[in-house]
């Protein structure tokens, strides 16, 4: 079985994956448990790392893939895709920066410079996540 076909559907499983791992680290941190929360976060960040090297492989292989829409969809798909696109620019650095402001050796600290960016990269994070699932349905199961 050749590998690049499966690509795009593993990429959305990792979408989702890190999605789902990012909300049980806010639910974690909401809870005050920061073991948990530093566990889910770690594994967000693993899992959206895994996408990124998959991703980049995948288009290395592929190039850009052709949206076969038609009429009124293509401009809602490009509206989408821009905006993923975007916001996907944007938050790799803001979790570089999120992740540098944590407080990693001191337990019982609060750390408001991390609090402050996390607050703004996971709405980001979460919004690329689940934007990038809509692109993937779109163009590989409503308009193939």
């Amino acid at each position: 079985m050749e590998l690049i076909p499966i690509l795009p559907h593993f990429q959305a499983a990792l979408n989702l994956a890190s999605a789902l791992l990012l909300m049980a680290g806010l639910r974690a941190i909401r809870r005050h448990d920061r073991a948990s929360h530093q566990k889910w976060m770690a594994a967000a960040l693993l899992v959206s790392a895994i996408f990124l090297v998959s991703y980049l492989f995948y288009h290395a292989a592929v190039g850009n893939v052709k949206f076969a829409g038609e009429g009124w969809i293509r401009p809602v798909y490009f509206t989408i895709l821009i905006g993923h696109v975007a916001l996907a620019a944007i938050v790799l650095p803001m979790i570089l920066l999120t992740l540098r402001r944590a407080p990693w050796k001191t337990p019982g600290i609060t750390c408001p410079p991390h609090r402050r960016i996390a607050s703004r990269t996971l709405p980001v994070w979460i919004t690329v996540n689940l934007s990038g699932l809509v692109v993937y349905l779109l163009a590989f199961h409503l308009f193939p």
